[in-house]
């Protein structure tokens, strides 16, 4: 069951997405809902070369700098909780400063699942290289992560896909979504793909066994084909719209074989559904 959910915030707009469905899922689960903003002081004041006699105005800058970032942080959270009146539910901010892929992965051990923008960052920038790592945090993250886009498509939907390839990577995430009861109330699809058909009817009847196992019914799609899997699901997902995509990523010994060919790279970057991943 989830009993604590942590969002980040910032001012992209798919850690806005971030937080509306932190707000929909603590209410529906009856869980408490935190907000964590980060002051990435480390990387605001970092030393750089400047120029002789240039020292007091670097300090200066800085100072601005870390000020300006302070105040529009505050301003996420008052919006957060202002978010979270609205709707009535209780919630409490983390204002941490550090780096903030470290301050999340040592806040998150708290709660039982982080929500987070897939283009969040802290920074204030619309420039790439400052945007926070989402790899790392799916990496290193020791809870499961939903991981959202600008937009919340198909929220609507009671359709919850399965992307399911056989390894420890993907049944740990099914098993992880099972146990916190993240298939409450939605109709549970199971995809799995490979050039051989025998073989996906395999991989995806044993996940079909833990879903009966925990009294949760599905519906079984073993996709033969020798396109890429993102493809694949994608055109799935087109079908059956559904309102999350559970899988599992970076799993033991790197991208597991289900994501060779950038699978979650390219779910990642091309959906608006919100991805649950564990690993």
């Amino acid at each position: 069951m989830i009993k604590s959910i942590l969002v980040t915030l910032d001012d992209s707009q798919s850690s806005e997405s971030a937080k509306k469905l932190g707000v929909s899922l603590a209410h529906f689960h009856k869980a408490s809902l935190t907000g964590i903003g980060v002051l990435d002081e480390p990387w605001i004041a970092a030393p750089e070369a400047i120029p002789l006699g240039g020292a007091a105005f670097k300090v200066e800058l800085d100072e601005q700098l870390l000020e300006d970032a302070k105040r529009r942080i505050h301003k996420l959270e008052k919006g957060f909780i202002d978010y979270c009146k609205s709707h009535k539910i209780a919630c409490s901010i983390i204002d941490a400063t550090g780096v903030p892929a470290y301050e999340i992965e040592h806040f998150v051990t708290e709660y039982d699942l982080l929500v987070i923008g897939k283009d969040a960052n802290f920074h204030f920038t619309t420039t790439e290289d400052t945007s926070i790592s989402i790899k790392q945090i799916i990496r290193d993250n020791p809870r499961p992560i939903i991981v959202t886009g600008p937009t919340l498509a198909n929220q609507d939907s009671p359709h919850v896909l399965v992307a399911y390839d056989g390894t420890f990577a993907s049944s740990r995430a099914l098993h992880m979504a099972l146990l916190i009861g993240i298939f409450k109330g939605k109709t549970v699809h199971i995809a799995t793909v490979s050039s051989d058909e025998e073989e996906a009817r395999d991989r995806v009847n044993s996940a079909l066994k833990l879903c009966q196992n925990h009294g949760v019914k599905a519906h079984i799609h073993p996709i033969a084909t020798s396109e890429k899997p993102s493809k694949a699901l994608s055109d799935l997902m087109k079908d059956i719209k559904p309102c999350l995509v559970v899988m599992g990523a970076f799993g033991h010994g790197g991208i597991s074989y289900f994501f060779r060919g950038s699978c979650a790279k390219d779910l990642l970057k091309s959906t608006d559904i919100p991805l649950f991943i564990y690993h």
